[in-house]
């Protein structure tokens, strides 16, 4: 398990790696380091700024984590952007970000340059709420024919995907981070939740939890014809008419 000492000391050395390649021509810190909320259990989020060689560079900063101690890294995309995420033998996580120089700058409130120069970038926004609302019920319908074709561990699988989408739904309503769960613990009440959690892959929990959930759902949903077909789903909808 990696210190807070060991953490930061890492950091160090990587920005002092990043000042000191020629190519790389901004760096800032971004995550909960950039806005001061860093706490024992935070990982490293460095985002580099690359002029030219951006395939070169990563291979050479790849090779340098790998001697610093990382044991397997994964990357995600976005636009021309690599985030390459290094899980380390201490198990600390290290996120790199390789930004083309004509594109690095600030998508959120979490960016604090550390030298170079940052664009004006449009701002990231919040899950469009209609895609939510659309992934809750698809999954919704998936949940429903799972539980009945006796298939408890997808069941169980959409389920809780369904729940994801609808506690961001939540999160929307309420103004706070509906990205990735970071504003579920910001939720007003984030236990109502609880009913929705399976306690096992029997086919009578599995729809207690489903009916629960199709509750919140519907609590979500502004269309009256949607809202009625959702209900449906719900176990029990059939007796009720």
């Amino acid at each position: 398990m990696f210190t807070v000492s060991e953490r930061d000391e890492l950091r160090r050395d990587l920005v002092d790696a990043a000042d000191a390649d020629p190519r790389v021509v901004g760096a800032a810190l971004t995550g909960s380091a950039a806005v001061g909320r860093e706490d024992r259990w935070s990982d490293i989020d460095l985002a580099l700024s690359v002029e030219t060689g951006i395939d070169a560079v990563v291979a050479d900063w790849t090779a340098l984590m790998y001697s610093r101690g990382a044991v397997s890294h994964l990357d995600v995309r976005h636009g021309a952007v690599l985030f390459r995420v290094f899980l380390m033998r201490s198990t600390l996580q290290v996120d790199l970000a390789f930004w083309p120089s004509t594109e690095f700058g600030a998508t959120g409130p979490a960016f604090r340059l550390v030298f170079g120069e940052a664009n004006e970038l449009p701002q990231a926004k919040q899950p469009d709420r209609a895609g939510l609302v659309g992934l809750a019920w698809l999954h919704a319908v998936h949940a429903r024919s799972s539980i009945e074709r006796g298939r408890g561990w997808q069941a169980l699988y959409m389920i809780n995907h369904m729940r994801d989408h609808v506690m961001s739904l939540r999160c929307l309503r309420e103004g706070v981070n509906a990205v990735q769960g970071r504003g579920l613990d910001d939720l007003a009440d984030a236990g109502e939740f609880a009913g929705t959690l399976v306690l096992s892959t029997h086919p009578d929990e599995l729809r207690r939890a489903f009916h629960v959930l199709t509750g919140l759902l519907l609590t979500e949903i502004n269309d009256a014809e949607l809202a009625e077909a959702v209900r449906a789903l719900s176990p029990g909808a059939a007796a009720r008419r």
